[in-house]
């Protein structure tokens, strides 16, 4: 079996993943992997609100001048803090093009599936460690789709209605056509990235606020790649916007959903070679870390998969 083979059964019998349901969510305008706010999967849209109700009000008239110039200058400063910033996320696939023997599902490559993000307050809203996975999040670890299983909610809808999260969206490639996953176009849809391709995205942040997201690592049975627990502080209150290299602030998981039955690449349950999105049996488990689960099998680190930066633009 070809890599391209592969790739295009993972697309189309795992429920439909070439398209990925990122149709309604992407929009038309989807194009560069970004997503418009008009596409359904809203931020806040208080976040970054303009303070200018307080720029209108005048001074009372039996004022002294030096209350003016305080109130004046009170109204700059929390101008200042409130105002947002727009950052670029990118998610780059750094895997070895031959990780898994070359007989593997994916010809020893590794994928990462498009994914959901998150920028909001407190800790990664996408899973809490040592309880069971969200339905969005099983369809997310088991078959690369953020915007769930057929009929039930996705990652993507889970992550838009939670109250502490201030933006959220889906990721995919800018380009299928450009993607070293796809180098002739074949595959419609939004596609998983191999070695060398990434997903890129923008976000308005504020003080305080932290970045989470997520992503299948591809193959496996519910593997996932995403940020620690308190996700990555873009903005600290005390300091600037991030602006560098934040891979140390992301790990794998094991989402908990499916018996990780078969080594990466050979069991029939495992995407790209499951015929159904949910095909293997569940395993009642919670979501843990990928390095803490003793199952016999072998799988990269964090850092082998993926490198991830912030740039504020």
């Amino acid at each position: 079996m070809t890599e391209q083979d592969t790739r295009r059964r993972f697309l189309t019998t795992s429920g439909g993943l070439a398209t990925l349901a990122l149709a309604g969510c992407l929009g038309e305008g989807g194009s560069g992997g970004e997503m418009d706010e008009s596409d359904g999967m809203d931020g806040d849209d208080g976040m970054g609100s303009e303070d200018g109700e307080g720029d209108g009000m005048e001074a009372d008239d039996g004022m002294d001048g030096e209350d003016d110039m305080d109130s004046e200058d009170d109204t700059d400063d929390e101008d200042g803090m409130g105002e947002p910033v727009t950052v670029r996320v990118r998610i780059e696939n750094v895997a070895s093009t031959e990780f898994y023997p070359a007989d593997t599902s994916t010809d020893g490559v590794v994928w990462v599936s498009p994914g959901a993000y998150a920028i909001h307050e407190g800790g990664n809203p996408i899973y809490d460690r040592g309880d069971s996975a969200s339905v969005g999040l099983e369809a997310l670890a088991e078959a690369g789709r953020p915007t769930g299983f057929e009929g039930e909610n996705g990652i993507v809808a889970e992550l838009a209605a939670s109250t502490a999260v201030h933006d959220s969206g889906a990721y995919a490639p800018a380009d299928t056509v450009a993607d070293p996953n796809d180098p002739t176009g074949a595959i419609p849809g939004a596609p998983p990235i191999a070695p060398g391709g990434a997903f890129e995205f923008e976000a308005d942040v504020a003080p305080g606020q932290r970045l989470s997201f997520a992503s299948m690592v591809v193959p496996s049975n519910d593997a996932f790649v995403s940020t620690d627990e308190e996700g990555v502080a873009l903005w600290p209150d005390d300091g600037e916007p991030v602006d560098g290299d934040v891979t140390d602030a992301v790990a794998l998981f094991d989402a908990g959903t499916e018996p990780n039955a078969e080594p990466p690449g050979t069991g029939p349950d495992q995407a790209p070679a499951q015929d159904a999105p949910d095909q293997g049996a569940d395993e009642d488990g919670v979501v843990r870390r990928l390095s803490d689960v003793d199952d016999g099998h072998e799988y990269p680190a964090a850092e082998d998969v993926v490198q991830v930066t912030v740039t504020p633009t």
